[in-house]
């Protein structure tokens, strides 16, 4: 009777450490099958054949519809220019450029991804027609929880954050492969205490 309790410990412990492993991969690891540019992390192979195992359990647990490569391409941030995790209590500052695109659009979601809402219960979204740019065509956006003068995303609550850059009708994926993409800098100007 001892041996079967000490297997059953044994199996459990290992479905355990195993789950917890393979969650932590899928969650965290934004190299594996991804195109990076700064913190932005990109899967463009997520609906073709050239998908590895690790992308598929990605866009899996995440249970979102991925672009085609020819429709364009979402990017991903979780995290600032210096690594740390993007946090909705704290205000940042995306600046520079997109690579060439008729369009994008940039929403904040949760962790659980859902879109976050304002005080006002607005979705905290812009899209590239709503930003005032310079004339080399860069932007600098603030994003917080307390209203700012020029580009704003509004954000609420507490707890970190995701950031979902897409990039719609994009030269970034091509038949030769993946274009080196132009992303903007995510900067972190302070957090509320």
């Amino acid at each position: 009777m001892r041996f079967f309790i000490n297997t059953a410990i044994i199996i459990l412990i290992g479905l355990i450490v195993g789950g917890a492993s393979a969650y932590y991969t899928l969650q965290r690891s934004h190299g594996i099958g991804a195109v990076n540019a700064g913190s932005w992390s990109a899967w463009p192979f997520v609906g073709g054949s050239q998908v590895d195992p690790y992308t598929v359990a990605k866009a899996t647990t995440d249970g979102t519809i991925h672009l085609g490569a020819a429709e364009g391409l979402a990017f991903e941030a979780n995290s600032d220019q210096k690594g740390e995790p993007l946090r909705r209590e704290c205000k940042y500052e995306i600046s520079g450029n997109t690579s060439t695109t008729k369009l994008w659009t940039l929403a904040a979601y949760d962790t659980a991804g859902e879109l976050i809402l304002n005080d006002t219960q607005m979705v905290s979204a812009l899209y590239s027609g709503d930003i005032i740019r310079y004339p080399d065509s860069s932007f600098i956006l603030k994003m917080g929880n307390r209203p700012q003068s020029g580009n704003w995303l509004p954000l609420n609550g507490k707890g970190e954050l995701k950031l979902i850059l897409r990039l719609y009708d994009t030269p970034i994926t091509s038949n030769s492969g993946v274009i080196d993409p132009q992303m903007p800098r995510i900067k972190l100007l302070g957090c509320a205490s």
